[in-house]
């Protein structure tokens, strides 16, 4: 290709991408009709699970951690989630649970089905 001709590749070394719209090259267009949050198996599993684990190791967290999974929960449950509320609980008890280790992987893998459900 010479010098003068735009390049609209997209490359990537590693890591992972995940990628909502994307429009790449000379007059291209992403278009979106709004994201829906579709709740899979996977999160309804991971919660129950999360619940599970803060039940199970009680005295080792704060009280408030409680209320996070709560607003966590109700927000999972309502018609129309806020990503943002979502991300703000799962961050508030992802730091409450940091000196338990199976708590903080389910927090972890509550977070990624999270996003996959936003489609992100």
């Amino acid at each position: 290709m010479p010098e003068s001709s735009p390049n609209y590749g997209i490359q990537q070394s590693g890591g992972v991408s995940n990628v909502g719209n994307q429009a790449v090259g000379q007059h291209a267009r992403a278009i979106s009709h709004g994201l829906r949050f579709t709740a899979s198996p996977a999160t309804t599993e991971l919660m129950a699970e999360l619940k599970a684990l803060l039940e199970q190791h009680r005295a080792e967290l704060p009280d408030e951690v409680d209320d996070a999974a709560g607003e966590l929960e109700d927000e999972l449950d309502s018609p129309e989630p806020d990503r943002g509320v979502i991300a703000r609980a799962l961050e508030r008890i992802n730091n409450m649970v940091k000196p338990v280790a199976p708590l903080v992987e389910t927090v972890g893998e509550l977070s990624n089905a999270v996003e996959s459900a936003f489609g992100a």
